[in-house]
């Protein structure tokens, strides 16, 4: 018995304590899971490749997807120093061939950053599609190539031919690439558009027309077996950008920045016409 009374008297002290020191435990505890989290905010974007098939009414329909993620210096006009960004690029493949690319990016600064809408969008119609080293993401599609600016997400040229890549310095590089001419140009002439480029924004494009139907038609039809090429000329020190034509080759002379359509040879019926810049 007379242990009995010390123990009870035990339980309601520890009772007591324990009624005052679990909320500031659990107090405590919180701030500490709190503090935890402070420094070390997390955001996952997730990728992967699937492949899909399924049974449409007897016949079988399949869907490859393939989303990747790259991390790119961009360098953007007029300012110092490159962007650094986090560049989603998704394929969508059906079984028909044609398919279709999106990509999006995000400039990398905090992890929060993920959290927001994308800078910028890119949605086209093709079967394929590379982030290149000149700072562009190209898409293929029935044959075509075409380039977008992977600092502004816009449409820079298309290429129906294999794009020429040369140097003006040693470390300027230039493309120049060659397509046809497309519904809004052809009504009015227009055989071929060449694009003069340089990585990551297009410097100059000029569309070749001809005033005879015929010729316009004749031109394009035989356009798939000519190329563009590039040399040095000795007369000028500098390069030329030429076209082999029947009637004729075009030759286009080239700054750094420019392509010098005053000096430029172009045949009989036929004229180099500037477009517009478009942005």
């Amino acid at each position: 018995m007379r242990y009995t009374w010390p123990f009870i008297a035990g339980m309601i002290v520890a009772g007591l304590v324990t009624l005052f020191t679990l909320p500031i435990m659990i107090a405590t505890g919180l701030a500490m899971m709190f503090a935890g989290t402070m420094g070390h905010t997390e955001t996952v974007l997730g990728g992967g490749s699937t492949f899909t098939i399924r049974d449409d009414h007897g016949r079988y329909a399949t869907r490859l997807l393939n989303t990747t993620y790259n991390l790119l210096s961009i360098p953007m006009v007029g300012e110092p120093r490159p962007h650094r960004m986090l560049v989603r690029l998704r394929t969508i493949l059906g079984e028909d061939g044609d398919g279709r690319v999106r990509v999006d990016t995000w400039r990398m600064g905090s992890p929060t950053d993920l959290r927001q809408a994308p800078q910028y969008t890119i949605r086209a119609k093709a079967n394929s599609a590379i982030l290149g080293d000149d700072y562009m993401l190209w898409t293929e599609h029935s044959g075509r190539r075409s380039a977008y600016s992977l600092a502004t997400g816009l449409w820079l040229f298309d290429a129906d031919l294999p794009v020429i890549n040369f140097n003006i310095e040693a470390e300027t590089r230039r493309m120049a690439a060659l397509s046809l001419a497309d519904d809004e140009f052809s009504s009015r002439g227009g055989v071929v558009v060449i694009s003069y480029a340089a990585p990551g924004r297009v410097l100059k494009r000029v569309i070749l027309t001809a005033s005879d139907p015929m010729r316009v038609n004749t031109l394009r039809a035989s356009i798939s077996v000519t190329r563009l090429v590039v040399y040095s000329d000795e007369a000028t020190g500098g390069r030329v950008i030429e076209l082999p034509l029947a009637a004729g080759p075009l030759r286009i002379p080239v700054r750094a920045d420019d392509l010098d359509l005053s000096r430029a040879v172009v045949p009989a019926g036929l004229k180099l016409v500037p477009i517009q810049p478009w942005n």
